[in-house]
């Protein structure tokens, strides 16, 4: 029984994130492949003052996708949500 809890849980988890993806290329107009170039940890919380900007918590380990003009990257949370963090609060290490 448990097991088909746990595989539903984790459908829903792949439809919320496919979700999250199609929102992430219709906001940044993002036709490329999606491939996972470094990870970084969060140095510090960082709340979103816009939509298209990740919320970070410190110590969270982010998934970097994409390089952009200036000092943001694109990233992507454990949750599949995608965003911009700014370079000086991530740690490359």
């Amino acid at each position: 029984r448990n097991f088909f809890k746990v595989k539903n849980s984790s459908s829903e988890k792949s439809k919320k994130m496919e979700k999250e993806e199609k929102f992430f290329r219709e906001t940044f107009m993002y036709d490329k492949e999606i491939s996972v170039i470094s990870t970084a940890t969060a140095e510090c919380s960082v709340p979103s003052k816009r939509r298209v900007d990740l919320p970070v918590t410190a110590g969270e380990q982010l998934d970097v996708i994409d390089v952009m003009e200036g000092s943001a990257v694109i990233c992507r949370n454990s949750e599949g949500r995608y965003g911009y963090v700014l370079v000086e609060h991530l740690n490359f290490r």
